[in-house]
C-alpha cells in the first residue's frame, strides 16, 4: 500500500452517516483477471468465431491505448469514443439478444475482487449510498449483481444501457459512457443528488488514472481515492501516485484493504 496524500487522509474523519461510495465496475468490483462487461455480453459460441475475432481485434488496438498515460489527453480521448462507439456498433451488427445476454452471463466468468462482495454487503447493512460509475455495459453489471444477490436498493447504476423491445436491442440509451468522461455530474437523479450533498466524505476506487474524474473536483478534498494498479506497475506506479491518495498493488489490491482504511479514519474519529 502506498500512500500518497497522508495529510488530507488524517483530516477525514468518517462515520457511517457521513460519507458515500463511488465505485467504477470493471477490474475494480471485479478482479484485474475477470473477464469484462463489454466481453462479457457474448456467448460466441452462439454469435460465432467472426464475432470473437472482431471484438478480439478491436481490444488489441484500443487496450493499450486506454492505459498509456504518456498520451495527450485529447488524443486519447478520440481514440476512447471510436473505441467504443466500434464496440456498440458491432453489437448491434451481430444483433444482440437480452436472453443471449443472460446466457453469456452464465457462461462467462466476471468475478469479484478480493472483499468486493462483502465490502457492498456491508454497505448495504449500514445503508451507505453506493455509486457504481462505468463505462462498461449497465445490464450486465445489473444482472451479475442480482445473481450474486448483491443488487442492493443503496446501490445506482450509472453506465452505458441498453435498450431492449421484445428481446431484440435497440439502442444505448443516453449519452455514451468511455473511460475518459466518467463524472456524476448531469447523471443523478435528484433524490440521490439531495442525499449525496448531505455527506461531508466520500470513498472513490477506479483502477485507472481517469477514474479519479468520477469524484467532482471539488469535493476532492474531502474524498479518500483509491487507486487498483493492475497492469504495468512499475511503469504506471507514478501515474497513479500523482492522482490517488492510496495505491494498491498485488496481494494488497483487496477491498479488505479498503475497509482497513476506512476503519482506520473512524477509529481516529474516536480518540
Amino acid at each position: 500500500m502506498k500512500y500518497s496524500n497522508t495529510e488530507k487522509i488524517k483530516k477525514i474523519k468518517l462515520t457511517d452517516n457521513n460519507y458515500y461510495v463511488i465505485l467504477d465496475f470493471d477490474k475494480t468490483i471485479t478482479s484485474k483477471s475477470s473477464i469484462d462487461s463489454w466481453m462479457a455480453v457474448i456467448d460466441f459460441d452462439i454469435y460465432g468465431e467472426k464475432c470473437k475475432k472482431e471484438i478480439e481485434e478491436l481490444n488489441n488496438q484500443y487496450a493499450p491505448i486506454e492505459l498509456d498515460y504518456t498520451l495527450e489527453e485529447k488524443v486519447k480521448e478520440q481514440y476512447m469514443v471510436e473505441w467504443y462507439q466500434k464496440s456498440m456498433d458491432l453489437l448491434y451488427n451481430h444483433k444482440l439478444t437480452y436472453l443471449n445476454l443472460k446466457k453469456a452471463l452464465e457462461k462467462n466468468k466476471i468475478e469479484f475482487r478480493k472483499g468486493a462482495k462483502e465490502f457492498l454487503k456491508k454497505l448495504k447493512e449500514k445503508n451507505i449510498p453506493v455509486i457504481i460509475l462505468s463505462a462498461g455495459i449497465g445490464n450486465v453489471i445489473e444482472e451479475f449483481l442480482k445473481k450474486e444477490a448483491c443488487y442492493y436498493d443503496n446501490l445506482f447504476i450509472i453506465s452505458n444501457f441498453i435498450e431492449f423491445k421484445e428481446d431484440k436491442m435497440q439502442k444505448f440509451t443516453g449519452m455514451m459512457i468511455h473511460s475518459m468522461n466518467k463524472t456524476l455530474e448531469g447523471r443523478l437523479p435528484e433524490h440521490l443528488q439531495n442525499r449525496i450533498e448531505q455527506k461531508q466524505y466520500s470513498i472513490l476506487c477506479g483502477d485507472i488514472v481517469e477514474d479519479i474524474q468520477m469524484a467532482p473536483k471539488e469535493n476532492l478534498q474531502n474524498t479518500i481515492t483509491i487507486g487498483f494498479l493492475n497492469n504495468k506497475i512499475e511503469e504506471n506506479s507514478k501515474f497513479y501516485q500523482q492522482n490517488y491518495d492510496v495505491v494498491l498493488t498485488e496481494e494488497e489490491a483487496t477491498f479488505y484493504e479498503v475497509e482497513k482504511i476506512i476503519k482506520e479514519r473512524k477509529e481516529e474519529d474516536l480518540k
